[in-house]
């Protein structure tokens, strides 16, 4: 809606005539000018009338109400607030009005800030297919450099869950070779930098992953969040793990811990208790009874929150751990449950079938375990994670051989190894 539109809409609300809205200090003929589009009001005329009109000389020029900016970015607070606790409700309930008053007002950075966060809500309730899209329709938006680099983010973490690890690595890769006037905010260069050791470690690019996990730290000591420091720590963590340097690795997730308490972020402790079980199971020898506590307090924690998609991770180390105890019917049960909350991240699904396909392996169940192991491998192939896909390859391969297939174990440890061949990149 234009000034004069605004003005004539807001004089006949009033009640006003040109002449009662004029008088006494303007004439109606600049008043009929204004509400045909042809004057501009002076600032101090702009402010008579919109005394007379009964609204601010804000409003009155942009059509937007004095504070609505202000109660816009409290409600985004508030919902980042909510979604940072694991309040998934109440985090909509905020979100849900949102973008409908940016749009009224024709708020569009206010907009594209509504929408990455709503993907980053969707992402938490598993809905990712859609929560691409806002994403994507955010970046399109008018958003701030620091708000875009969070949401590149953020999309890359959603193209990481349904498995396209390829394309994930790009966009940050491009976003951070982008030519700009000075150093990228700490807190969004730690950001997108933690999101490419996760991305790194799926393909088993681990070089990589051990160089972004670097500066993932150096800038996260540079001023980022408390939160961001703690994901730097995570990722660390995993990296050193990686190398089987163990001691540090805890050390690294007992730091990210002891954050994310503090921050009362209860989805991103339970997060970490399972990422410290990991590297308790993964320890040589294994810390058994350290893993299996912190599990206890993962579960119990997203249990009462409510997170079906994270427990799926839990699970999937309590069929580890059950495997490392051969329990093999209890890991065949763990995966069974995990397999139907890891659907929406579809490396977590093949990770659970993998999974599954040791237990039935344990148990005896050869030619079934076969074909999970088989599928799981034809899933991690498709998303790029290529040192998975050669950790299955070679389960089957030792499966055909026991089983005195030596033909098919020859061909099963020949696409092992083709999966690791550096070259090799996702169609």
């Amino acid at each position: 809606m234009t000034l004069a539109d605004r003005m004539r809409d807001l004089r006949s609300q009033a009640g006003l005539t040109k002449t009662a809205l004029a008088k006494p200090r303007y004439t109606v003929s600049y008043v009929s000018q204004i509400e045909a589009g042809r004057r501009t009001p002076s600032p101090q005329a702009m402010g008579y009338f919109a005394d007379r009109l009964g609204v601010s000389s804000h409003f009155l020029t942009t059509g937007i109400p004095e504070h609505i900016e202000e109660e816009l970015r409290y409600g985004l607070e508030e919902a980042r607030s909510h979604l940072r606790a694991g309040e998934i409700d109440p985090a909509e309930q905020v979100l849900g009005p949102l973008e409908g008053r940016a749009s009224q007002y024709g708020l569009s950075s206010l907009r594209a800030q509504v929408l990455a966060l709503t993907g980053e809500l969707l992402v938490q309730k598993g809905n990712v297919h859609q929560a691409l899209d806002l994403y994507e329709e955010a970046l399109e938006g008018e958003l701030p450099e620091r708000d875009a680099g969070m949401a590149v983010a953020g999309l890359a973490r959603a193209y990481r869950t349904v498995g396209d690890l390829t394309y994930a690595a790009e966009l940050v890769e491009s976003f951070l070779a982008k030519p700009r006037g000075g150093p990228l905010d700490p807190s969004v260069a730690a950001e997108l930098q933690s999101v490419l050791v996760s991305v790194y470690m799926e393909r088993g690019d681990i070089v990589r992953a051990e160089r972004a996990a670097r500066r993932a730290l150096a800038v996260a000591s540079q001023g980022a969040s408390m939160e961001l420091r703690a994901k730097t720590y995570w990722y660390a963590s995993r990296v050193l793990s990686e190398a089987r340097r163990w001691e540090e690795a805890l050390e690294f997730a007992t730091r990210a811990r002891i954050l994310m308490e503090e921050l009362d972020d209860r989805r991103g402790v339970a997060r970490l208790h399972n990422a410290y079980a990991f590297i308790c199971i993964e320890s040589e020898p294994p810390r058994v009874a350290e893993a299996r506590e912190h599990l206890d307090k993962a579960q119990a924690l997203l249990v009462e929150l409510g997170a079906p998609g994270d427990l799926a991770y839990v699970l999937e180390e309590r069929g580890r751990l059950a495997l490392l105890e051969e329990h093999p019917e209890d890991a065949l049960a763990f995966a069974e449950e995990a397999l139907s909350g890891a659907q929406p991240d579809q490396l977590e699904w093949a990770r659970c079938l993998s999974m599954k396909g040791r237990a039935l392996a344990a148990i005896g169940r050869s030619e079934e375990a076969q074909q999970i192991l088989r599928e799981a491998a034809g899933s991690f192939r498709d998303r790029g994670a290529r040192q998975q896909e050669a950790s299955c390859w070679r389960e089957l391969g030792e499966l055909q051989l026991a089983a005195g297939d030596v033909q098919g174990a020859a061909e099963s440890l020949r696409s092992g190894l083709h999966a690791l061949e550096p070259e090799r990149v996702r169609a």
